[in-house]
């Protein structure tokens, strides 16, 4: 995916070029730049070939992003074409993109006709992979 500056400067066009940063590294499993499109602590670096694993072949299909307080970006998601989702992102130097994923919020499985939404701060990607495990147990 080829983002030109100007689109990159649109929330919609921030948030694309990010996932597709991050969907180029699971397929290369490339560690390091995963590292850097998220916010991570040490204990999530200990999962991040697990997360790799889990997530190599899925898609993110971004429905919406807009800017939110502080200049984040938040953007409604859709993980492999039927899991809802959050990523929220800030202005990071430290980021190839410039801009580092804090938060994921992933839809829970509905349970007696009531969504839970789960939002993640810590633990990126360990939360990531419960849920993706907990979706696919219920399909």
């Amino acid at each position: 995916m080829v983002v030109s500056g100007e689109a990159r400067e649109h929330p919609m066009g921030i948030v694309g070029y990010q996932v597709a940063k991050l969907l180029d590294a699971i397929t290369f499993k490339k560690k390091d730049v995963i590292l850097q499109l998220f916010n991570t602590t040490a204990d999530d670096q200990k999962n991040v070939d697990q997360f790799i694993e889990k997530f190599q072949g899925i898609g993110i299909t971004i429905l919406s992003a807009k800017f939110i307080n502080n200049g984040r970006i938040e953007s409604d998601v859709l993980i492999s074409g039927k899991i809802p989702g959050k990523i929220v992102m800030s202005k990071s130097p430290d980021s190839l993109t410039g801009w580092k994923i804090t938060q994921l919020g992933i839809e829970k499985p509905k349970s007696v006709g009531k969504k839970k939404f789960s939002l993640c701060y810590v633990g990126l990607f360990w939360c990531a992979i419960e849920v993706l495990a907990e979706w696919g147990d219920r399909q």
